[in-house]
């Protein structure tokens, strides 16, 4: 998965922050005239929404980006999966409020089975040249030690061997 770079953070928060308060103001006018607020009738949702958005503002804070667990190739692509996620629930989990039922998530089920092939490739795609990487590092010591006239043996050595060196 490639690197997100600063100007599309700018424009994921620039979306965010146009689309919540939208999904907002439509959840007050739906539940305007009824008597239950959707912290009553929908408290895990509401949890959940409001969860998500709190941590996609602390994963977007600039200290968070900067400690050393992201500093690894695998430790970035999981602060941007993490963003991502937290950044697609926290505008998915609200606008469930507005469509109820199960076809909501139909919506959303090809985009989470994209994101995860996505995911599952960019990991492919480090394992290879991770494997790639240990290959020529074993093959670039194979041949220097050649040249030298000492090269390391391929297979395991006997007992019997041993006498021979």
């Amino acid at each position: 998965m490639p690197v997100i770079n600063h100007d599309q953070w700018r424009n994921m928060h620039k979306i965010l922050s146009l689309i919540i308060p939208v999904v907002l103001n439509f959840i007050a006018v739906k539940y305007q005239g009824n008597s239950n607020s959707p912290f009553e009738t929908h408290p895990i949702t509401i949890f959940l929404s409001i969860f998500t958005l709190l941590f996609y503002c602390f994963l977007s804070l600039p200290l968070v980006a900067h400690l050393p667990a992201f500093h690894t190739t695998c430790g970035a692509h999981i602060f941007c999966f993490l963003t991502i996620l937290s950044f697609s629930l926290s505008i998915a989990l609200p606008t469930l409020l507005l469509f109820q039922g199960l076809s909501f998530f139909l919506l959303y089920l090809p985009l989470l089975i994209l994101l995860s092939i996505a995911y599952l490739c960019s990991f492919v795609q480090i394992l290879i040249l991770l494997v790639r990487q240990k290959m020529v590092e074993f093959l670039n010591l194979f041949i220097r030690r050649l040249r030298e006239g000492r090269a390391p043996p391929l297979l395991p050595l006997r007992v019997d061997d041993m006498y021979f060196m």
